[in-house]
């Protein structure tokens, strides 16, 4: 078995947690848990607990696992065995009680294969090969349980190896007083999960006929309430006719405002269209004007740009014809140095004397002297063209926004006299409605009732029929709590009766119990005991064990045994814990060691007894059983222990190849050991959370 991921909700100190937050596995091999006390490192093992076994596993109620002001509790393990994986999915809520599902992924999904508490339990024993108490005892190393061992006096030592293992053979040999005590502790288990104490119930009873006594007090003030709302109600005009008129009045309101608003639109228009006023024939003459200026102006830009593109191309002719003669300039330089006495024309290629070529360079040069002094006078006439257009285009853009604003008047024009004639009508309308309805004025009507608009008269009205209805429909509901506060007095009364007899037999099948309890522990105490656990698993247990207790002690100690005691007074056999410590050559008691030599001892044994459990045979005829169980969870086992010690624990265990898995809680500072994967809780706001770092490897 090997924990891949945790989901908790509300679980004790984690509000919501996922642990890796990613979507990953937690790692393989150790994975230290730190962080400060009382941040719930603890509470995150008892939640992977819970999540497989339910309350029994952590030895709490349901009720106290939920985290303050939360109403539930859930925690969801997926885990792996045998190289299959599960997800238990476990929650309980006051409420609805225990829910628990366990899946098993197929392919690429999850499908359901127990839903209840027992097939779940039961399922479970299945699938590790054993059942829940030794699970739990291969998977919870509990704090201070280290510490327990190495204290313990031999016979403590003894009972505890007994307990743990759950030899098969006892078993067999006490099964007609277990499966007694089974039956009896199920049917107490049963009757408890019923029985509730009576003077509980008395309080029930109290609370219920105060609520009672509240509710009937609630109804009288909610009715007198009824009856006031009502008489208001009549007085106010129906909501309905009040909506009528509301609707005129908004609708001649809208009409108004948008009359006004296209009118001052209109005045905009005609200023910026340079009309004095909205007469239908100044309009058409303007808009005839604007036209024909803005042809005029258009076909002038136009022939402005013809002749604007005639300058650019004469410009272009004459820099043309000025770079070449300034290349023929240099030819006939350059040539003259070469040869100063004979020169050859770059234009015709015949021989040029001296002065023949002087000339030519000469005649070239005043030509381009020329051709400057033609493109300033074009560019000047060039830049005078560039502005005549750009006044043009500023002509052009007055007149068609004139235009502009000349059409949009004899739209408005048209929009005004519609709005004048919807609003003539819809005034007459209010009239005749105002008539209809006995209504002097809308005024009249708000005064007489004390608000300040038509809305707020009908938001009057709305308000008072919605508290009428809330009034009534409360009135209903404390009725008919009243009445289930009856029933439930009732049905209480009743149930103080039956819980007396049921806490009666309770007591009797406990005393039952008890003494068969004593009975089947004198017989096992008594007998078999003795063979099986001196002659088998004192050596399964010793061969497991050492590797560890070397690994611990830097193989100060190198072997543990475990010697019987006989009975003495009211203590029964034992087994005393012996190791040999290498340094001294001599075998040493546990009181003998030091208190941090003591602790890694323990802890050796400790591991050495999960490390055996899935798959102890007490007998050689004792079939074997597949090891399922390959985690081990060590919750502070290093209190005791000096730093050369933790060293020697965390390097032996990062190396451990007996488990797939090693979850070791922590508050104790380990050096040197950044490779190693952590989970670092801490507190966050109310709760605490947690943080997985996977190391440096």
């Amino acid at each position: 078995m090997k924990i891949l991921s945790v989901e908790i909700q509300n679980f004790k100190p984690f509000r919501s947690l996922r642990l890796p937050d990613d979507g990953s596995y937690l790692p393989d091999g150790l994975v230290i848990i730190k962080g400060p006390n009382s941040t719930g490192k603890s509470s995150l093992f008892e939640a992977i607990l819970w999540a497989l076994w339910g309350s029994s596993a952590v030895q709490l109620k349901n009720e106290e696992l939920i985290s303050f002001s939360s109403s539930f509790c859930k925690v969801i393990l997926i885990f792996e065995v045998a190289g299959n994986r599960y997800k238990i999915d476990r929650s309980y809520d006051p409420a609805n009680g225990m829910s628990v599902v366990l899946y098993i992924r197929k392919k690429n999904s999850w499908k359901r294969i127990a839903d209840k508490s027992q097939t779940v339990s039961d399922t479970m024993e299945d699938i590790l090969n054993i059942d829940r108490k030794q699970a739990e005892s291969t998977l919870m190393v509990n704090q201070g349980e280290v510490a327990e061992i190495a204290n313990a006096t031999p016979t403590t030592l003894r009972n505890l190896i007994v307990k743990v293992y759950n030899i098969e053979l006892l078993d067999q040999m006490t099964g007609q007083l277990s499966g007694l005590e089974k039956d009896l502790d199920i049917r107490i288990k049963a009757l408890e999960s019923d029985y509730t104490n009576p003077e509980r119930i008395e309080k029930e009873i109290d609370l219920a006929t105060s609520r009672v006594k509240k509710s009937q007090e609630r109804l009288k003030e909610r009715t007198a309430e009824i009856k006031k709302t009502e008489k208001l109600l009549k007085s106010l005009p129906k909501s309905s006719d009040l909506s009528s008129v509301s609707e005129v009045v908004k609708k001649i309101d809208r009409l108004e405002r948008d009359y006004e608003q296209s009118k001052q639109r209109r005045n905009k228009d005609l200023e910026s269209a340079g009309i004095p006023d909205a007469d239908s024939k100044v309009i058409d003459a303007r808009l005839r004007s604007l036209e024909k200026r803005i042809k005029k102006d258009e076909d002038e830009k136009e022939e402005k740009q013809k002749k604007l593109s005639e300058i650019d191309f004469e410009i272009g002719a004459v820099k043309g014809k000025e770079s070449d003669l300034k290349r023929k300039i240099r030819t006939l330089r350059e040539a003259a140095k070469t040869n100063p006495e004979s020169t050859e024309c770059p234009t015709c290629s015949n021989p040029l004397s001296p002065e023949e070529r002087t000339r030519i360079v000469r005649e070239y040069s005043e030509t381009i002297e020329v051709g400057i002094e033609k493109i300033k006078g074009l560019n000047e006439e060039r830049t005078e063209i560039k502005s005549e257009i750009q006044d043009i285009d500023q002509r052009l853009r007055v007149s068609n926004k004139a235009l502009d604003a000349v059409s949009r008047v004899k739209q408005q024009d048209e929009e005004i006299e519609g709005l004048k004639d919807k609003l003539e009508a819809t005034r007459k309308e209010f009239s005749e409605l105002c008539k209809k309805l006995g209504i002097e004025s809308v005024e009249a009507l708000l005064e007489k009732h004390g608000a300040k608009s038509i809305s707020d008269l009908d938001q009057k009205i709305a308000v008072l029929s919605t508290t009428l209805k809330s009034a009534k429909d409360d009135c209903d509901s404390i009725s008919e709590n009243i009445e289930q506060e009856y029933s439930r007095i009732e049905e209480l009364k009743e149930e103080i009766i039956r819980m007396e007899k049921l806490g009666a037999e309770i007591e009797s099948l406990k005393q039952l119990l008890a003494h068969t309890k004593y009975v089947r522990r004198k017989l096992v105490n008594g007998f078999i005991a003795d063979y099986a656990v001196q002659k088998r698993l004192i050596g399964i247990i010793r061969g497991a064990t050492n590797p560890y207790v070397r690994a611990f002690t830097n193989d100060q100690y190198t072997s543990i045994d475990l010697d019987s005691t006989p009975a003495t007074g009211r203590s029964g056999a034992g087994l005393a814990l012996k190791i040999w410590d290498e340094r001294d050559k001599a075998s040493k008691k546990t009181l003998q060691l030091s208190y941090g030599d003591r602790t890694a001892v323990s802890l050796g044994l400790r591991l050495g007894i999960s490390k055996t459990m899935s798959r102890i045979r007490p007998l050689k005829e004792s079939p074997a059983v597949s090891p399922r169980v390959r985690c081990v969870m060590l919750d502070e086992p290093l209190g005791g222990l000096d730093k050369d010690r933790r060293h020697s624990v965390v390097s032996s265990l990062e190396n451990d190849q007996s488990f797939d898995q090693i979850l070791l809680i922590t508050h104790t500072d380990v050096q040197d050991w950044s490779g190693v994967p952590t989970i670092e809780i801490r507190k966050s706001g109310s709760g605490s959370t947690a943080i997985l770092n996977r190391g440096d490897a």
